[in-house]
C-alpha cells in the first residue's frame, strides 16, 4: 500500500491538514530535538522516521473517521506519536525540563515538551489547515445538529 493509499478517501480538508503536518514534521521535530537536548547526540533521522510513521498511521486513522466519531483531536495524536521520541531523550540522559500546569495537564506523558500545543507550533501552513479543518469538521456536525433537529 503506497503512502497516499490510506488518504485517498479523505474529504479535501482532511487531505490538506494531513498533507501539512506530515511536510512539517521533519523540520518541527529536528527543531525540537536541538532545542531540548543539544548537548548529546541523537539517532535524529530514525526519530523523524519514526515519528512520521507513526503520525501517518494514526492521523490518517483518526481523519478517515466520522467527525461524530472522533474522540481525540489530531494534536493529541501528534503528541501521542512523540513517546518514541521521549525515550530516545530519556535514554541519552537528557534532563527533563520545567514544565508549566498546562503542559502538565495537557500533556502528561510528554515530560520533555516536544509535542506542539497549537498547530503553529508545527508551521503556518500546518496552522492554516488546522484552522480551516476545524471549521469545517465544526460546521459539518452543526449541520447534521441542526438536520436532527437538535439545534435551530
Amino acid at each position: 500500500m503506497g503512502a497516499d493509499a490510506d488518504i485517498a478517501e479523505l474529504d479535501s480538508y482532511a487531505e490538506a491538514l494531513f498533507r501539512a503536518v506530515m511536510a512539517a514534521i521533519p523540520q518541527w521535530l529536528t527543531q525540537r530535538l536541538e532545542e531540548i537536548a543539544t548537548d548529546h547526540s541523537l539517532p535524529v533521522e530514525d526519530l523523524i522516521r519514526d515519528v512520521s510513521h507513526r503520525v501517518h498511521h494514526d492521523l490518517s486513522a483518526l481523519l478517515a473517521a466520522d467527525v461524530d466519531e472522533q474522540r481525540e483531536n489530531p494534536l493529541h495524536v501528534l503528541r501521542s506519536c512523540t513517546s518514541v521520541v521521549t525515550a530516545a531523550l530519556a535514554s541519552a540522559g537528557v534532563p527533563q525540563p520545567r514544565r508549566d500546569e498546562f503542559e502538565r495537564r495537557a500533556m502528561p506523558d510528554d515530560v520533555y515538551a516536544i509535542g506542539p500545543l497549537t498547530w503553529r507550533d508545527l508551521s503556518e501552513d500546518v496552522h492554516e489547515a488546522g484552522i480551516t479543518w476545524g471549521a469545517w469538521k465544526a460546521a459539518t456536525i452543526l449541520t447534521r445538529r441542526r438536520a436532527e433537529g437538535k439545534v435551530k
